[in-house]
């Protein structure tokens, strides 16, 4: 079964679907059910973890993702990086962008202040919107060094 698509959706119905399968039937302990439980598994009720594909999961909400493109010509390698900036459009200069890996956040060094790095279709960024093109200088050491709104 699956979650329906009219009607009013409830918490109940959300965790029977994430517990059985069964969206509407199914009987839970009678404890609180946490929107944080039905994804990242666990709580009173047991339940398991869904979306684990997803980095970071469990889900961590000190920081937050922004994937970058790569600024060169005939590139469109994509990057994702993580801010404790909320929410990521407010990201500027001298913030820090992290790497996530084996479980932990560390500073993003994979950058180079020799490139810049658009970020599309996840808001307006420094005033200015996906189609003008905002971008970042980064240092290798993560830290956001320019910011601005320019388009190839």
């Amino acid at each position: 079964m699956a979650v329906p698509t009219t009607g009013t959706i409830t918490m109940l119905g959300l965790a029977q679907e994430v517990k059985f399968g069964t969206y509407g039937s199914g009987g839970l302990m009678p404890h609180a059910i946490k929107m944080s439980d039905l994804i990242n598994g666990g709580g009173q009720n047991f339940f398991p973890a869904i979306n684990t594909g997803c980095t970071p999961n469990p889900v961590d909400r000190s920081h937050y993702q922004i994937t970058l493109t790569l600024a060169e010509t005939f590139n469109s390698q994509r990057i994702t990086v993580f801010t404790t900036r909320n929410p990521i459009t407010g990201l500027v200069t001298n913030d820090i962008l992290y790497d996530y890996v084996n479980g932990s956040y560390t500073a993003w060094t994979g950058a180079s202040q020799t490139y810049t790095y658009w970020i599309f279709d996840q808001g307006t960024f420094f005033g200015c919107h996906s189609s003008a093109c905002p971008n970042i200088s980064v240092s290798s050491s993560g830290v956001v060094t320019t910011n601005g709104c320019q388009c190839p």
